[in-house]
């Protein structure tokens, strides 16, 4: 089985959980980021799409990318990296990330967490994470075990 992993980054946490997703799926992954790729799927057999989410939406690239391609005979897997602490939340962001057709048709679906990294921030971006989650400093939350769960589930 050959699996490509497309993702969507802002400020880079999602390509790493990809990279990590990636490691955990062992051979015959190819990552793609949709900021620096051209992405072809041609000869993948399962296909994993993971987007960051900012302000309860998925990154524009991602949203465009879905809407462009016949899904049709592809294995699906969809992640999201965010930050919100809640599990309802974390379940609508999940839900709403993707096109309903691309979920029905999913194999698993997971959000992995993710990361605040002010040093990549724009100064709006810190004034609203710290207004938002009460905190000016980093905070990484990326979960490898939550990870290594998902790939089990790509890999079944």
């Amino acid at each position: 089985m050959t699996t490509a992993i497309v993702y969507a980054s802002k400020h880079g946490t999602t390509g790493d959980i990809a990279a990590l997703l990636a490691a955990e799926l062992g051979e015959d992954v190819d990552l793609f980021s949709l900021a620096e790729d051209i992405v072809s799927l041609d000869g993948f057999d399962t296909v994993v799409l993971g987007t960051a989410i900012y302000a309860g939406q998925p990154v524009k690239a991602m949203r465009e990318f879905v809407k462009t391609f016949d899904w049709s005979g592809k294995q699906v897997a969809l992640f999201v990296c965010g930050m919100e602490p809640d599990q309802d939340s974390r379940n609508k962001e999940v839900a709403n990330a993707f096109p309903q057709e691309l979920h029905q048709q999913a194999k698993a679906t997971a959000f992995l967490s993710g990361r605040f990294q002010f040093g990549k921030m724009s100064k709006a971006e810190r004034f609203i994470i710290h207004r938002i989650a009460k905190t000016k400093t980093d905070v990484d939350q990326v979960d490898p075990e939550a990870i290594a769960r998902f790939a089990a589930q790509v890999r079944a």
